[in-house]
């Protein structure tokens, strides 16, 4: 658990040097080149005004916790399983406009595999989320 925690609190720690005196960052912050210890584990998520949410990107890695790719896929297709805890998670990050974490378990291949995860809101103008930025790596349990 401690490489997902260590993973996550470097992402935080990049999230809150882009925002500086903002309260988040835009995805104009956050360059690819930036983005690149984290990318196969990292999902970038557009969020409209009606509320429709798309993964803009999904990381390889993510496969396995999502069911598939999710790429220019509304999140509305998760599955039921996965998708109801993770919109409410991104309704709060939206709600709360702050970084916030969960934890998930999955049946995959007919294993438990727990998740650990970042929600980091990003916005064009310093007040609305338009963006949300995921990452969720697998830990293992003691």
């Amino acid at each position: 658990m401690e490489k997902a925690n260590q993973k996550l609190r470097d992402l935080l720690g990049l999230w809150n040097d882009s925002r500086g005196g903002r309260p988040m960052p835009s995805r104009a912050d956050l360059s690819v080149t930036a983005l690149r210890p984290w990318l196969g584990n990292l999902a970038l998520i557009d969020l409209s005004d009606g509320g429709m949410a798309v993964f803009r990107l999904s990381g390889t890695n993510l496969h396995a916790r999502f069911g598939g790719e999710m790429t220019r896929r509304e999140v509305t297709v998760l599955s039921a399983e996965i998708g109801q805890s993770f919109r409410d998670c991104i309704a709060r990050t939206c709600q709360i406009r702050a970084p916030s974490e969960a934890m998930h378990e999955r049946v995959i291949d007919g294993v438990s595999v727990a998740f650990r995860e970042l929600f980091l809101p990003l916005s064009d103008d310093a007040s609305h989320v338009h963006t949300l930025m995921f990452a969720s790596y697998p830990v293992t349990k003691k």
